[in-house]
Parts: C-alpha cells; structure tokens; sequence
C-alpha cells in the first residue's frame, strides 16, 4: 500500500510562476500521503514540450510514498524506466500476473509495461500500445490505484480497480472546447471542502482508466476514457476494442429464479419464530453442500493469498496480520481462514473497538435506576405480605432493605464487544493453537470529540454523519491501540504492529446481509431480491471502499477485503441465489445462508447465529449525543460540530 500524489501545470519557464493554491496545495497532499508510506518516499520531476516552438509546456511532479507490505527488500517509487516511462503503483496483485513472493509487484508491472513500450514504440498509431496496455491492467486482480506516463507517447494513464477497494482522488479544472484546462492533480488522500484554501478534491470514479494526451499545445489537455464493461460484450479476451474499454472480470448477478423443487421445506409452524435458535437449521440440500464446499475453497484462496508473504519486521510471535473484528460471522470466518495459512507460532490480532457514547450511558443508567425502583417496591410488597398484623408491624416498615444491583462491568461494553467476547470463546475452542490476540480499543468519549475533525478530513469528499460515524470506528480500531487479557485475567497495553488488516466488507452485498433485502424480498419476492443485489454489486465502488482507504492508511496500515476478490465475486455471481441468501427463514437464518452454512462447518455453531449489526451501532459511534439524535445519516456533518 501506497501514498501516490501527481501533479500537472503550465511550466514556469515560459515565465509564470506556479500558482500559489496549487503549491499550497501540493505541500498538503505530500505530507498526508506520506502517512500512508512511512517505508520510503521519493519525487521525480520532469518538463514536457512539443516539437513547436510555440507549444505549451508544462510540469510534472510524481511523489510517492511506500508501506512496504511486498518483496524481499523497499521498492522506492515512482518506478522510472530508461525510456522516460514512469509508474505510480498503490495496489496489490494477487493474481492474474505472476509475481513471486522475493518480488515487488509494482516493479513486476513496470517490467511487463515496459515490454509492452518497446514492441509497439516504433508504431504510427497510439492504438497498438493502448490495447497492450489495457489487456495488462485487465489482467490484475486485486485492488490498485496508479498513475503511468508513457513519454513516447506524451500520454498519462491513472484509474482505479474495477471495485474501487484503493482511493484516487483528482482535481480538475473546467473542461474547456480543447480538453481540461491545468493545473491538475492525482492523489490517495485528500482534505475536507471545508478547506477553502486548497484547492477542490473529488473522487475519481472507478469506471474504467482515464488517459490525457499532453501533446496538445495549449494549456487544455484532452481525457479519454475505457469504461470496464460486462465480459459477455467482448468475444475475444485476448482481442480488445479500445473503443469498447475492458471486459470486467465477473458477470452479472445470476438472475435465474429458484423452482419449488430447489428449496428445502421452510420450518414446521411449531418452530416458527421470528429470530435465530441454534439448535434450528435449514435442511441442507446438496446443491448447498457443494456450494459450502466451494466456497471455504475460493474463500480460503483469497485469504491466502492475502496474508501470505507479509514481510516480517519484528519477532516471530508477532502479528503481522490483523482482523477488524466485530465477533460478527464475516470476520469470523476469515479469522478462522487466516489461521489455516499462517504460521502456527504467529499472533493474529482481533481488533475490537468499543466507544464511550454518552447518551447510550444516560439511558442505560435511566433503565437500571427505574429497575431498581421497581424492584424495592417489589421488595416493599412482599415483606408487608409476608409480615404479621400486629402492633409491631411499625417497625418493619423501618427496617433497610438491600437491594444488590447488577450494572455494566464497563462503559465500554458496547454490542460488538459482547458479541467479540462469545466469538473469541468459539475461535480459541476450534483453533487452541493459535494465539489470538483480542485487542479491547477502547475510546472515551472525550477523545472520540478530540480526532473528530481529522477524521472528517480523512473521508473527505464524502462529509455524511454517517460516513463520519462509520469512519470513526475503523480509524481508532486500525490505529491499534488499547489492552489485551492473558488468561488469567491480567490487563497489559497493547498496541498492534499488524500492517495489514482484513475486513469483512463485501459479505452483505453479495449475500443478502442488509435489511432492504429482506424489504425487497417481501414486495417482490425472488425477483425482487436479485434486482437489490444487482444493485448493490453495481455500486459497491462508489460507497465506502474509497473512504475506508483514506482512513485505515492514515495509520500506514493496508485494508484487504477477501470478500472482494475478483474470484470471490465472480463465484458468488455465477450461483443461484436460493444458494446465498434465503429470505423465506427469520433473522439469523436466512440472510447469508450460505455463509452461516460454512461457520458451522468451520466449526461455530452459536456464532453462525448473528445478524448484521451496522458497525456505527455495534461500536456505538452514532448519535453519542443528545444533540446528535436528531441528526441523519445522510446529511452533511456540521463544520462547527465537528470542530
């Protein structure tokens, strides 16, 4: 994971001094992206001109800034070719291209990109080199974001994956009659808009790889674009149409409707119930079997390759691999994975955030006073029953009564953490070898006011309460820092060193996690169900991937989501959908059916149980106020507020 930063404008030979916002602006963006890599960080500059004297020229700046999480030794960036090529690579590949674990896969890709320059540098048309270059990055799987300049051709290609799991930011000017006016600006990380003294960030959409041509001799540069677009469009693979763009790597959702015979009987009406029992399963068919075993297989792919090949930095007990961990049964299951492919004697840190909020303590406090209250009166009533009538009877009413309270062990024994505590019981039972670190984060209510505003810039451009809420949570748990327990009960500070973190994201979407699927199913049953996943498919890249990003590498730390996976993706899409989710069973058992189906033959079986909890609600980052229950999700978070 990397901080990849580039910058364009009219160069100042010509006499014009570059403008003071984009120097603002540049020193901001170098210093946040540093963040991301604090292994190594480099700048390489270069002037483009045309052949005319009177042509435009103009600079570019590349910076980047290494998390070094691949290869044997730090690759320092931007990759610079002898050609005068050069490559700005924040990504991961975990497929499709070979490279061998002694390897860094941005130097890998440099290689193959300049294979690719010298076969088609002495072509007349730029069209050759362009379909090369597309077949390349099409052949990725795993998340990336880059910048590539091509000097034979005075061309910069940048773009995102085709699921946008890395963040790229851009800044551009109003598009002119001849292209995009200058200067111009790529970047990993951004600031709020509250910034009115930087200049405007925007997310650059994961649609496809953008390409500017610099040959132009004006101050407008033009920028053409080749969308991803679904693979049944293209006949040949190996053959592209650039006028086309690049085939996505995984179909549509599969859209075939279940028949009668294909579902299991739904439960007896004496075991209708409207929520999970353990002890109650669906009967499994063997299309559901097979389905299980497929996917702990493509899983556990994806899991591997994503945690293997870490370079080790400290002592061999150390964790080199943590989990944003709910207790819920997305990170579960991949927890139990990641123990399959990592080294026995190896930690794995459990990342558990909980938050002091406020209002959630008024109101318990409230509940157990009124509970409490009831209780002495119940109390009251019963040793009056229980007393003679008789003259005495006075001086029962004076005698005390105590009454023993049970209350929270802990302000911060939110939902996640209850749920963290019965899952990491499950784990240790089905994987006693393993040591598992379960890392309490836990955030007082007066430090979560504190970094409120620096996660605010973190997200930026996306400003909603809810992207705030959501956004605090994986910022503290990511950073690390808090206490773990030994087993005799004993506290010690903990701060994770683990680079890299896996998260869950991608489990709902795919599997009918979300309650308006459920919504959906009950006012158009099947048809409606596949329509929402679909969709939820279709928008996943413009969400929260880019968000969760800019936060969790604010720490130098890389997400990977094996949920996310081309493979995955492509496996989930192609089955049925009666196989991944089956809406006609209640909560805990219907949602994610198939994912339930492989915890339990992983081994938990209460686990398998638990519903979709939204993480704002499980660690208690929303509404920590009286003030904030009013507020909702979608609205833009107030400045004043924030600060």
């Amino acid at each position: 994971m990397c901080g990849i930063l580039f910058g364009i404008h009219p160069s100042d030979i010509q006499g014009r001094p570059m403008p003071d916002a984009y120097a603002s602006t540049w020193s901001e963006l170098q210093l946040l992206n540093a963040r991301r890599g604090p292994s190594a960080q480099d700048v390489h500059q270069l002037t483009v001109s045309n052949v005319n004297a009177h042509d435009a020229a103009c600079d570019l700046t590349f910076y980047g800034a290494v998390l070094h999480l691949r290869g044997d030794t730090v690759a320092r960036q931007p990759h610079v070719s002898t050609a005068g090529n050069i490559l700005l690579w924040n990504g991961e590949i975990f497929d499709g291209i070979a490279v061998d674990h002694h390897q860094n896969d941005g130097q890998v890709l440099m290689s193959l990109l300049e294979s690719i320059s010298e076969v088609h540098s002495g072509t007349p048309s730029d069209a050759d080199h362009t379909n090369a270059f597309l077949e390349i990055m099409s052949k990725i799987e795993g998340p990336y974001a880059f910048v590539y300049y091509h000097a034979t051709s005075q061309r910069l290609f940048f773009g995102r994956d085709c699921l946008g799991r890395r963040s790229l930011l851009w800044h551009k000017e109003k598009q002119g009659e001849h292209g995009l006016e200058l200067p111009f600006l790529l970047t990993s990380v951004g600031y709020s808009s509250f910034r009115s003294d930087l200049m405007p960030l925007d997310e650059v959409p994961a649609d496809g790889i953008y390409c500017m041509s610099l040959k132009t001799g004006t101050n407008e540069k033009t920028l053409s674009h080749f969308p991803w677009i679904p693979s049944s469009a293209v006949v040949d693979r190996l053959s592209y149409n650039i006028s086309l763009g690049m085939p996505l790597p995984f179909g549509k959702v599969n859209d075939t409707l279940p028949t009668p015979d294909q579902l299991p009987e739904p439960f007896p009406e004496d075991l209708k119930f409207n929520s999970a029992h353990p002890e109650v399963v669906p009967k499994m068919t063997k299309d559901m079997e097979q389905a299980v075993a497929d996917m702990i297989e493509v899983l556990g792919d994806s899991v591997r390759r994503r945690v293997q090949d870490i370079p080790r930095t400290g002592l061999i007990h150390d964790a080199r691999v943590g989990i944003l961990f709910s207790g819920g049964l997305d990170c579960l299951c991949l927890a139990a994975l990641a123990d399959r492919f990592l080294p026995e004697g190896e930690a794995i840190d459990l990342l558990n955030v909980g938050f002091e909020n406020p209002r959630s303590e008024k109101a318990k406090a409230a509940e157990e006073a009124l509970a409490l209250k009831r209780l002495k009166k119940q109390q009251q009533i019963s040793q009056k029953k229980g007393s003679n009538s008789s003259n005495s009877s006075q001086g029962s009413n004076t005698t005390s009564v105590e009454t023993p309270v049970t209350v929270s062990s802990s302000k911060f024994n939110v939902p996640d953490r209850m749920t963290g505590y019965e899952s990491l019981a499950e784990l240790r039972r089905i994987a006693p070898n393993r040591h598992w670190n379960f890392v309490e984060v836990n955030i007082p209510f007066e430090e979560a006011t504190a970094q409120r505003y620096e996660i605010l810039e973190r997200i930026a451009p996306l400003e909603t309460v809810m992207d705030l809420s959501i956004a605090m949570a994986f910022w503290f748990a990511s950073r690390g820092i808090g206490h773990i327990k030994d087993a005799e009960g004993k506290i010690s500070p903990y701060t994770s060193q683990a680079k890299v973190l896996l998260s869950g994201l991608g489990a709902d979407e795919q599997l009918g996690g979300y309650s308006r699927h459920k919504d959906h199913f009950e006012a158009a049953s099947w048809k409606g169900l596949i329509h929402e996943l679909q969709l939820d498919l279709d928008r996943i890249s413009t969400r929260n991937l880019g968000r969760d990003d800019r936060i969790i590498s604010d720490h130098g730390k890389e997400a990977r989501y094996p949920f996310l996976s081309t493979n995955v993706v492509r496996f989930l899409s192609n089955l049925p959908v009666h196989l991944k989710v089956d809406l006609r069973y209640p909560r805990g058992v219907g949602e994610k059916i198939l994912l339930r189906n492989v915890a339990r033959a992983l081994g938990f079986e209460r686990a398998s149980t638990h519903w979709k909890r939204a993480v704002q609600f499980g660690a208690r980052t929303a509404k920590m106020t009286e003030s904030g229950r009013s507020e909702i999700g979608q609205q833009v978070v107030d400045r004043r507020a924030a600060e």
